[in-house]
């Protein structure tokens, strides 16, 4: 049961476009809801921010905001059922490189006997009574970026609950021998990155990549990436540097010049 602000641009064949939260602030969070975007996402692998944190943030999301994604530090049972159970409608979960860790994180967001998630819901507004519809409305991604799960890409993306495959550019590179800089802005993961796509299309489940400009999700929503993220920490600094060029555009007045 995949959250509808990401169903609906997948419907209409366009890619959901999130926006990455690399703070945790709620003023981000708030930004990316208000701007329109798809969905956003909470990074708490390569971040100050951990799961409690999250958790306390997502209990208190407004309603019909879009869905919210959250990576964990770690494919961990207790850390994503935490966040499963404030309400989180996705989790990103890095470093799976088998079918049985893909499997232990689909375990994570069902109860017994499909999973081992137990009860505790955080959120009023979750259906507490019926447990398949409460495990059902978190869509888990898993990240692809070793080599052996690369290998193994094709029996991972058909694990029966993964909602989809998520690329990580610069681990996917080190993991292959890549420069991690060139993992966004070049074609070096072209190749890769098509198989993964393949693999996808085959089990029906959604193409994920993690990016940092827009520019660079533009080349890979055309290469059939559906789902792709972009960095608040970019974003920032491509506004600032933006803003002190404009303002540095202007010109002072010289002595004795009338001033409007």
């Amino acid at each position: 049961m995949t959250h509808q602000s990401l169903t609906e641009p997948w419907d209409d064949g366009r890619a959901a476009i999130g926006g990455w939260v690399s703070r945790g602030h709620d003023f981000t969070i708030d930004m990316f809801r208000r701007a329109g975007y798809d969905f956003v996402g909470i990074d708490c692998q390569h971040t100050p921010v951990d799961e409690s944190t999250v958790a306390s943030m997502l209990a208190h999301t407004p309603a019909g905001s879009p869905a919210t994604l959250v990576r964990v530090s770690k494919n961990d049972a207790s850390l994503i059922g935490l966040l499963a159970d404030a309400g989180a409608d996705g989790v990103i979960v890095p470093m799976v490189s088998t079918v049985a860790e893909a499997a232990a994180a689909v375990a994570a967001v069902h109860y017994p006997p499909r999973g081992i998630r137990s009860y505790g819901p955080m959120r009023p507004d979750l259906p507490m009574q019926d447990l398949q519809a409460m495990a059902a409305r978190v869509s888990i991604f898993v990240m692809i970026e070793t080599e052996e799960g690369l290998t193994n890409v094709e029996e991972i993306a058909a694990v029966p609950g993964v909602a989809g495959i998520y690329v990580g550019p610069s681990d996917l590179s080190i993991a292959l021998g890549l420069d991690p800089a060139l993992g966004f802005e070049s074609d070096q993961l072209v190749e890769p990155v098509e198989r993964i796509r393949q693999a996808c299309e085959k089990s029906g489940v959604v193409l994920a990549m993690h990016q940092v400009r827009a520019a660079d999700a533009v080349r890979w929503i055309e290469r059939g990436v559906r789902l792709v993220s972009i960095s608040d920490r970019f974003m920032l600094f491509a506004a600032a540097v933006a803003e002190l060029e404009r303002a540095r555009e202007a010109t002072p007045p010289g002595p004795g010049t009338p001033r409007r």
